[in-house]
């Protein structure tokens, strides 16, 4: 087995997931990834017209992506699964 590949810990040689789990976690660091890089482009062009308003809610949405980024990283820690080092022993 390669070091550092998910197991199922009921089912040896099986990965865990398949293409329903590669989507969820591409959607779960797609979408906060996005948001962030969409504030970030709309914060300059409200600093750039002086929109001191829109400015700080881009703000507020760029903290709000960043800490669904740590939430999901968090999650996909936490929560996606167990892997088993070369010597056999199952790490969390």
């Amino acid at each position: 087995m390669e070091e550092g590949r998910r197991r199922t810990p009921g089912a040896p040689g099986q990965e865990t997931g398949g293409i329903g789990m590669l989507v969820l976690r591409a959607w779960m660091w797609f979408v906060p990834a996005a948001l962030l890089i969409v504030s970030v482009a709309f914060s300059a062009i409200a600093a750039a017209d002086s929109d001191w308003a829109l400015l700080a809610a881009m703000l507020l949405m760029g903290l709000f992506a960043i800490a669904l980024l740590v939430l999901h990283w968090w999650l996909l820690y936490r929560f996606g699964g167990r892997q088993e080092t070369g010597d056999g022993r199952q790490v969390k």
